[in-house]
């Protein structure tokens, strides 16, 4: 994927826990991604102890999620622009 955009994020402290950010490829049209970092995992193959896990997930399972509710409302139009 190449450039991206920022729609959310929360950073990471000892009190708050694993960080996530939502951003949407520039120039992908339908879909958003949820990164989330410092997440435990339970693998098949083996354990880990954290993981850094992205999910691209399409534009209405975000909403149905209720992801859209920490994006300034100006960004998610522009992540539901299809002519983008």
């Amino acid at each position: 994927m190449g450039t991206t955009g920022t729609l959310a994020f929360h950073q990471s402290t000892e009190e708050s826990g694993p960080a996530w950010r939502l951003y949407e490829g520039l120039f992908e049209v339908g879909v958003v991604y949820l990164e989330l970092k410092g997440v435990s995992v339970e693998l098949c193959t083996r354990e880990q102890g954290g993981a850094d896990v992205v999910m691209r997930l399409p534009i209405e399972t975000a909403r149905q999620l209720g992801l859209n509710a920490s994006v300034p409302p100006n960004l998610w139009a522009r992540a539901c622009d299809a002519d983008k």
